[in-house]
């Protein structure tokens, strides 16, 4: 019992932690900051294809915009959305949010509930998956 007990302790405490992982990967911190934030309109001003090739060989293009609006307190904010392709052209309104310290971090992606609490959800998981599997070693031992 002791022995699923401590395997139960080290693998929630390793859930929890790659949970964070996950979370800086996918920029969590920085868009959950930009969505509890503001939201503007922003213009595309210029938009930059670039070209890559996938694992199987196949080229693939990805454009990346150039947005630029104005905060609230009338700063000009100029940014290349990364995050997520959007379909826009040059002269196009598209909605981003930002928080109002770090308005340069400003994103076009919309908030969706996994991107919110992908840290929770992967972390909860884990923990379930851990006291599952230590309650079974705690039947066979």
């Amino acid at each position: 019992m002791v022995i699923a007990a401590v395997y139960f302790v080290l693998a929630a405490a390793g859930a929890v932690n790659f949970a964070r992982i996950v979370d800086r990967q996918l920029q969590g911190p920085r868009l959950r900051a930009a969505w509890a934030g503001r939201s503007a309109e922003a213009r595309c001003t210029a938009v930059r294809t670039e070209e890559t090739v996938d694992v199987e060989g196949v080229p693939t293009t990805h454009a990346q915009p150039t947005l630029r609006f104005r905060t609230a307190d009338g700063r000009t904010v100029s940014f290349e959305e990364r995050q997520r392709p959007l379909d826009v052209a040059v002269g196009d309104i598209v909605t981003v949010y930002y928080a109002e310290d770090a308005p340069e971090d400003a994103t076009a992606r919309t908030p969706s509930f996994g991107a919110r609490h992908v840290r929770e959800l992967t972390a909860g998981l884990g923990c379930v998956l851990a006291l599952v599997s230590a309650g079974a070693l705690a039947a066979l031992l």
